[in-house]
């Protein structure tokens, strides 16, 4: 028998016998079929703003810091997925039974959870499902100043906040600076007075200042403002400049 027609016989019998892996039933198991990774909600608008306005809720913002800034939900707290996350979210919320909603990109959503519930984080009561976009749409967004060394050094400054840790500041900062490290939300920022001076933020390089900033605009702060690049930018701008 010719050799084409044996291998067409063949493939007619597996079909027949439902053992053929990608036409068949039972060969499903064996294809990758997408589960989503976890079980935490999508809400709508509505069902977020209902969670959000329950007492003891905090709303995560994971975007970078200067999209956070730029626009955010009102008392949301930035940590970024990009950056030391797992390290500072232990930090900010020590609380590992705290209940939290999340503003995601969309691409970062099962990331975001995963890295939670790897660290403890399990009640996670939803996701804004179209994230700061659907909320921009129909809510009102907060924003705060994010400057340069250079917009920072030409104003008439005010308190000026360095939130790196202890042995930084004692390594090198910049003049008139006090160090407030950046803790934990209930306690971050007690020191401070909400007078009408202006508070400028930094940290090394931005990542903690974003934080630290989410954190007092949370607490009512309002004139607050991040400097871009940290200390490490602050630094390069003074050389540039003797």
């Amino acid at each position: 028998m010719n050799k084409k027609w044996i291998v067409m016989l063949g493939i007619l019998f597996l079909i027949c016998q439902g053992k053929h892996p990608a036409l068949s039933a039972s060969g499903t198991n064996n294809i990758p079929v997408h589960q989503p990774q976890s079980s935490v909600p999508l809400l709508t608008l509505e069902q977020f703003k209902k969670v959000r306005n329950q007492t003891n809720v905090l709303v995560v913002d994971t975007r970078s810091g200067d999209e956070f800034l730029h626009g955010f939900i009102p008392k949301s707290i930035n940590i970024g997925l990009k950056g030391p996350f797992e390290t500072y979210l232990m930090q900010v919320i020590p609380n590992r039974n705290q209940q939290l909603l999340l503003v995601v990109d969309t691409m970062d959503k099962n990331d975001a959870v995963e890295r939670l519930t790897k660290l403890g984080y399990n009640r996670i009561m939803g996701i804004l499902d179209g994230g700061i976009m659907i909320w921009k749409a129909h809510e009102p967004l907060d924003s705060l100043k994010n400057i340069t060394p250079r917009t920072f050094f030409k104003s008439d400054q005010g308190h000026i906040v360095d939130v790196r840790t202890e042995k930084e500041f004692a390594a090198g900062h910049i003049d008139n600076a006090m160090n407030i490290p950046l803790t934990d939300f209930a306690n971050f920022g007690i020191t401070l007075k909400k007078d009408d001076d202006q508070i400028y933020l930094h940290c090394q390089s931005g990542y903690r200042s974003a934080i630290a900033v989410s954190i007092l605009s949370a607490k009512g702060f309002k004139n607050i403002c991040n400097i871009q690049g940290g200390y490490k930018a602050l630094s390069e701008e003074i050389k540039e400049n003797r």
